[in-house]
């Protein structure tokens, strides 16, 4: 068998976009579907893989069903040993390699890229909710004989669907994949219960997230360049290096809103505040703000509180007047 040597210092690690180019990275066959992709890995099969694989980054999700054997696994700056039934993932961007000692491995594995899940959109609604799929830490948890029994019997469904002449068969294994998905996330949950330090790490890694957009919010609000005024919710997700719909179901998770709500209400907030306690005129503090013209400030400012920017300031005027008496 081949061996793949360690990588050395300095050397590029790799990035897979496309399930074809990861497969000849790790000296396996070409899938069957270049969005998608099923394999039970046996005894037999593992002879044709590479026992090491390089650090590499990737584009996919990946859902993984280990069911016996012994494998080192490198995710980010996590490294685990798996050697009881365990269910993992892997997350795009994610800097990953593995270990497999050369002794008896079975487990199923799905992967699949981000343009497969969008065309499925109760697939891409379920990812986007599930925190696992988010952390650097994609962290395993091991599974009890009527879950491992379960779980199998999804990942042969999809199998047997995958290798089928069906023309509608990615429909079904979509089907089946956000089945699974569900099934997971109830096995999820009851592990997060026992597990409170997961709890914790999943809270602390979204008020992060949030933080950091509200940051960055600022910022582009203070930005003096209003050509690079760019506040869409796909925009700062970009700077986050996560997707906006991620995005947007962690800040709904957190703050009870949308992401786009979010941004308007720090604008609004700096609106206000500008309009409390400077004597700018409503032309200066639109462009200060990044609007092109007034008239635009002004609708965007009535749509989210309901009275114009020189109606607010005149009640806060009427209003610290009377409490000075």
């Amino acid at each position: 068998m081949r061996r793949i040597k360690q990588q050395s210092k300095g050397e590029d690690i790799p990035y897979f976009s496309d399930l074809v180019s990861f497969y000849k990275h790790i000296n396996a066959r070409s899938p069957l579907h270049k969005d998608f992709d099923i394999r039970e890995i046996d005894p037999e099969i593992l002879k044709g893989y590479d026992y090491v694989a390089r650090p590499f980054r990737h584009s996919f999700y990946c859902i993984a069903l280990f069911l016996q054997g012994d494998i080192t696994l490198n995710t980010g700056f996590w490294k685990t040993r798996l050697k009881k039934p365990a269910l993992y993932f892997k997350t795009p961007c994610q800097v990953v390699s593995w270990a497999k000692p050369e002794r008896w491995l079975k487990e199923y594995f799905i992967v699949f890229t981000e343009n497969f899940m969008l065309s499925y959109k109760a697939l891409a609604d379920i990812i986007f909710e599930l925190p696992f799929f988010k952390l650097e830490k994609a962290i395993p948890f091991e599974l009890e004989p009527d879950e491992i029994e379960l779980l199998t019997d999804l990942y042969n469904r999809i199998l047997k669907e995958y290798r089928s002449d069906n023309t509608d068969k990615f429909d079904l294994i979509a089907s089946y994949t956000h089945t699974l998905l569900i099934h997971i996330r109830r096995m999820y949950n009851k592990y997060a219960k026992i597990d409170k330090s997961l709890t914790a790490h999943i809270h602390q890694h979204d008020q992060s997230l949030v933080e950091e957009f509200r940051v960055l919010i600022r910022k582009n609000i203070l930005s003096g360049n209003r050509e690079n005024r760019n506040r869409t919710v796909k925009y700062f997700a970009s700077q986050l290096a996560t997707h906006p719909n991620h995005l947007n179901a962690v800040v709904k998770r957190l703050r009870k809103k949308t992401a786009i709500t979010f941004i308007h209400e720090q604008l609004v907030h700096e609106a206000k505040s500008l309009l409390n306690q400077t004597e700018l005129s409503i032309k200066e503090i639109a462009f200060r703000l990044g609007f092109n013209e007034p008239s635009h400030f002004n609708h965007f400012f009535k749509k989210q509180i309901h009275t114009t920017p020189v109606l607010y300031r005149k009640e806060k005027q009427l209003s610290f007047s009377h409490n000075s008496l």
